[in-house]
């Protein structure tokens, strides 16, 4: 488990080629009992059942996947906005106080872009957000301090917008840092995994029995069940194998607009 983050990029490349080699490995114990046997019996219902259970598994896996990537980049989308509405919003604090925030800003912005940079254990990982998270309680501190030191002609709307502000950037960044350590339990990819390759093993050994080999169909199908894979995996890890500017376009304008 300590280095599942580490593999989590190559894991759509082990469950298709494991497809494929028990597909292999199917095909050819069917062959090896077609001359070995006067009579071979393939007992479909039983294949359609773990065929089902393949089916359902694999849609459950998708569906909560999405569900986390869409969560994830509603997450990203708020932190940009948070930030961006206090960096605007300090201009009614004294003046060395505002560039003391909005510096502050700036390195959370960048802790927060770096979390998943060269990371390769959730150990590394829980680090990376203990650093952030030791940020973000600084910037809250700093924020505490400075709203009543603002000018008298600004100290009211300081402390009735940046007040609320500051407490909802703190809300939705501890929200982010426990999001970012929700993943599905490692068992359920094992599940998923053992599920797919005895599926594979079934169809390979069908085929051989029933002389019904179709290798255009059959690629067809490993091209389809390994870009599925690449899928659910991407969303599920979008920082380990989504295009990171894409995920992460709202923190880097952001990012760009603090500059």
């Amino acid at each position: 488990m300590e280095n599942h983050l580490n593999v989590v990029k190559y894991a759509p490349y082990i469950f298709l080629v494991s497809i494929l080699i028990f597909l292999g490995i199917g095909w050819l114990i069917g062959k090896y009992r077609l001359r070995t046997s006067d009579k071979v019996v393939v007992r479909d219902s039983l294949a359609a059942a773990i065929f089902g259970l393949s089916a359902l598994v694999l849609g459950f896996t998708f569906s909560s996947a999405n569900e986390h990537f869409d969560k994830r980049v509603s997450i990203n989308r708020a932190q940009a906005d948070a930030i961006t509405q206090i960096y605007q919003s300090s201009k009614y604090l004294n003046t060395a106080d505002q560039n003391a925030v909005r510096n502050n800003l700036k390195e959370i912005l960048t802790d927060r872009l770096e979390i998943y940079q060269g990371v390769h254990s959730f150990t590394a990982l829980n680090e990376n957000l203990g650093r952030l998270g030791h940020k973000v309680n600084d910037f809250n501190e700093l924020m505490m301090l400075s709203i009543p030191r603002a000018p008298a002609s600004t100290k009211e709307l300081a402390d009735k917008i940046l007040r609320p502000q500051t407490d909802h950037l703190m809300e939705i960044f501890k929200d982010g840092m426990l999001n970012a350590r929700h993943h599905p339990p490692a068992i359920l990819e094992r599940f998923l995994f053992t599920l797919l390759t005895i599926g594979a093993l079934l169809s390979g050994y069908a085929m051989a029995v029933k002389n019904e080999e179709d290798w255009f169909l059959t690629a067809i199908y490993l091209g389809l069940m390994g870009f599925a894979l690449y899928v659910i995996f991407a969303l599920e890890f979008p920082n380990q194998l989504f295009p990171y500017d894409a995920f992460n376009a709202d923190l880097l304008r952001t990012q760009k607009l603090l500059q």
